[in-house]
């Protein structure tokens, strides 16, 4: 079969907005689940998240990555030691064949706690192998399954220390895989990259409510 370049053109066009309509679908689908969700906890919802511009004021290095920043899908929440808002979050890095969005679902908690900037991952052996090129973390020598388990960064060493007394240190050695940034004022908690799944959300809900009751407190 033999396409002429006008149908070749119409095939393509039928076939970039079939694309974008099953991703209209499937964000409409979420938005409604996570509605739904946030209703049956009695809990505010809005379709719009976070304004960048606030999130990058937070001083949480995520909100400072990438262009095109955007948060949606707002579950707000009200905790005796501040607010938990947990939301979807994309940014996009590079362009052409190396453009990439890179997708979250992100809980910020806004807390009175004295946190210092920092940045606390998985330990993976990329990171190990970099420790051995000259590229440390912190370490925590009293609690080494922390140190073992967690790559802890900062650029004042002494605040993070400070921060991450035994009973943290002991918190996430018993809660381990988590990923958390601090500001002034402010804590992150997230998995790897990529979105929950709407019926995850739940679960991540209470999960970040009780890293602000026991880990922030």
């Amino acid at each position: 079969m033999h396409f002429n370049p006008d149908q070749i053109f119409l095939l393509i066009g039928l076939l970039v907005a079939a694309a974008a309509g099953a991703a209209y679908y499937l964000e409409w689908k979420r938005g409604n689940a996570l509605a739904d969700l946030a209703a049956s906890m009695g809990l505010a919802f809005s379709k719009d998240g976070p304004e960048p511009a606030f999130l990058a004021g937070t001083g949480l290095e995520i909100f400072t990555l990438g262009r095109s920043r955007k948060a949606t899908n707002l579950i707000e929440i009200a905790l005796s030691t501040g607010q938990l808002q947990v939301f979807d979050y994309r940014y996009i890095t590079g362009s052409g064949k190396n453009r990439h969005a890179h997708n979250f679902t992100l809980a910020l908690i806004s807390c009175k706690c004295e946190m210092p900037h920092f940045d606390l991952k998985p330990e993976t052996f990329a990171y190990k192998f970099g420790e051995l090129l000259g590229f440390k973390d912190i370490d925590l020598p009293a609690f080494p399954l922390f140190s073992d388990k967690y790559r802890l960064t900062g650029p004042d060493e002494t605040a993070v220390r400070m921060f991450f007394s035994p009973d943290r240190a002991a918190w996430f050695e018993r809660n381990q895989g988590l990923r958390v940034q601090g500001a002034p004022g402010y804590g992150l908690l997230f998995k790897k990259e990529g979105r929950l799944p709407a019926d995850a959300w739940q679960a991540f809900i209470e999960e970040a409510k009780t890293f602000a009751a026991e880990a922030l407190k």
